[in-house]
């Protein structure tokens, strides 16, 4: 009854959890209008032809399609902006260097990659030969005895860096929210405990990959006699990924999907050629639209809102104003 509980049930609540909350979130994105020209650029944005612009700041300040998709593609890949990380200090006219967060990024990321790649073998029949070629490559077969995984004991040394820095330094410290540190401490105790399944409490990996084939086929009723086989130890690493998968729409990791959305990166810096019309200004519909501007022959409208309207939106506080007799200063103004 365990077996069927841990190894059948609760994997496909945590998977239909995730596509869920992935879709949700995305299409909440995807609706969501960006009524301001807001990307963050460091480059020298595209003006008048004697202005010169080198081949950084095509991808910094980028003002094409084609520049905005290289920029997204040095972000998602190589963590372009954190590779920027230097912090200035006005009052002492010095600048700190703190790119070491940028190599604690992607020494986690893509040792997590490499994790994800390597799993894949429990899902696929036959493994892809680029598979089996990576996990040799990085496990140096041939020449350690176990063969010892560099990505699985790299993450975890990049993830206690990342969680060290919210709780020793005193800037990171003070922004850190609980659920920073909660991620950080569900990614370690994943990770620890796949490392213990694979060098020190062995489970059956066959019966692993049996298990998980016959979930991804919904053969439920032989993956539950299969489930009540496996080592307990599996299940410590396996309810924790369940509850991962779980949580990430719902968390801080889903930026590995709002990067995408993100309008201070995926935006051209083009406000010297196009106007940027905002969305949220819809055609009037109502007496509250009371003015407009025509530039170019198009209107635009824009909301004001008449004292009685306001009032209703706003009854409670502006009562609330009046009778503790408050006025406004000039210190306060």
């Amino acid at each position: 009854m365990i077996g069927i509980l841990f190894g059948v049930i609760v994997p496909y609540i945590a998977v239909a959890i995730f596509v869920l909350g992935v879709i949700y979130r995305i299409v909440n994105w995807a609706n969501s209008a960006v009524p301001l020209k807001i990307p963050t650029t460091g480059g020298q944005q595209k003006s008048l032809p004697f202005i010169k612009r080198t081949i950084y700041d095509r991808f910094d300040s980028p003002s094409t399609w084609w520049e905005t998709v290289g920029r997204m593609l040095l972000e998602i890949f190589f963590f372009r902006s954190l590779l920027k990380n230097t912090r200035y200090y006005l009052d002492r006219v010095s600048q700190k260097d703190a790119r070491w967060l940028w190599l604690f990024g992607i020494l986690f990321h893509y040792s997590l990659l490499l994790v994800l790649i390597r799993h894949s073998r429990f899902f696929l029949q036959p493994v892809p030969s680029f598979v089996e070629m990576l996990s040799d490559i990085e496990a140096f077969k041939g020449v350690f005895i176990p063969q010892v995984y560099i990505s699985g004991l790299a993450i975890v040394a990049a993830l206690f860096l990342l969680w060290f820095r919210r709780i020793f330094l005193s800037r990171e410290r003070t922004l850190s929210l609980p659920s920073d540190h909660f991620a950080l401490i569900l990614l370690l105790a994943i990770t620890i405990s796949g490392n213990l399944i694979r060098y020190f409490f062995k489970a059956n990996l066959e019966l692993v990959k049996e298990l998980l084939a016959n979930l991804m086929i919904f053969n439920i009723s032989k993956a539950a006699a299969i489930a009540d086989q496996i080592e307990p130890i599996f299940y410590v690493h396996f309810l924790l990924a369940c509850f991962l998968l779980a949580y990430f729409p719902f968390s801080k990791l889903m930026h590995a999907g709002g990067v995408f959305f993100t309008p201070t990166r995926n935006m051209p810096n083009d406000n010297r050629a196009r106007r940027h019309v905002n969305p949220w200004d819809p055609e009037p519909t109502a007496p509250i639209f009371t003015r407009g501007i025509t530039v170019a022959g198009r209107t635009f409208k824009s909301k004001k809102l008449d004292w009685d309207t306001y009032y209703e939106m706003y009854r409670d506080q502006l009562d609330e104003i009046a009778e503790g007799d408050y006025m406004i200063v000039p210190e306060e103004l």
